[in-house]
């Protein structure tokens, strides 16, 4: 499921970027081809890393979310990011994500595993 580096963009945009539409993904710097984008959104879909539902604004659009099953990767894509800080120029949104990781990591994964679930409480 992880041998290619196109399905862990698509779950760190979906958890950090907010990039939901298939355009969205399509105008990331990584510059991901149509026909791989359909395909690991397809497998991210079937493998229930990500659910497909109708845009609100737009009978034409899908969104794109994760599912339980893919938030619960956030503190890998955590570590992951981490440790890309540490060997890698990392945009400056991103360093400033993870700044805030720094000073406490359990209350960031906290914080935003409530957000992507949607929890208000």
């Amino acid at each position: 499921m992880w041998g290619d580096k196109w399905s862990l963009l698509i779950v760190r945009d979906l958890m950090f970027s907010k990039q939901c539409t298939y355009g969205d993904f399509l105008k990331s710097d990584e510059k991901i081809a149509t026909n791989i984008l359909a395909s690991r959104l397809q497998m991210l879909e079937t493998t229930g890393i990500i659910i497909k539902q109708d845009h609100p604004q737009s009978k034409a659009k899908v969104l794109y979310k994760l599912s339980q099953k893919g938030i619960d990767l956030l503190p890998v894509m955590i570590e992951i990011n981490l440790w890309a800080d540490k060997y890698f120029t990392l945009p400056e949104e991103r360093k400033e994500m993870l700044a805030e990781v720094k000073k406490d990591k359990e209350a960031f994964i906290k914080e935003k595993t409530k957000e992507l679930t949607g929890d208000t409480e």
